[in-house]
């Protein structure tokens, strides 16, 4: 994936969650990373009240678009773990689920980008968002 011809440009953005069911707390982790693999920009982030897993997914998601604003990135590959994410953004149809307020603000993001893609990996690929949003905790 890193350096392929389609991605010259564009910031690469991997954002993870981890979710405490007892507490109902989430912590976001985001890395990005240029084209050609280099390290760009993380953050981490805990939120106190999330519920739910995905919604921290969603949140994650929201984070990494956060931070490629604050980096003045605005053509993205964001990368997630989370298929329900991916497909939720795909689809566009968030009005009904749970966490349609989070993902609102996601398309708001996502509409002010020149250019920009989402797609599903494997948990194992970029470990390193994971341990960014699981240190939060």
């Amino acid at each position: 994936m890193v350096g392929s011809n389609h991605q010259k440009g564009k910031l690469m953005v991997n954002v993870d969650a981890a979710f405490d069911p007892m507490s109902g707390g989430g912590s976001m982790g985001v890395i990005t990373r240029c084209c050609g693999g280099d390290f760009v920009a993380v953050s981490n982030n805990f939120t106190s009240y999330v519920t739910l897993a995905h919604r921290a997914e969603a949140y994650a998601m929201k984070d990494g678009m956060l931070l490629a604003q604050q980096i003045g990135a605005s053509r993205l590959i964001i990368v997630s773990d989370s298929s329900m994410v991916v497909e939720t953004m795909e689809n566009g149809d968030f009005s009904s689920i749970a966490a349609a307020v989070i993902y609102d603000e996601c398309y708001a993001l996502w509409r002010d980008l020149v250019d920009v893609s989402i797609k599903h990996c494997q948990n194992d690929v970029d470990r390193v968002a994971h341990e960014l949003a699981r240190r939060v905790f």
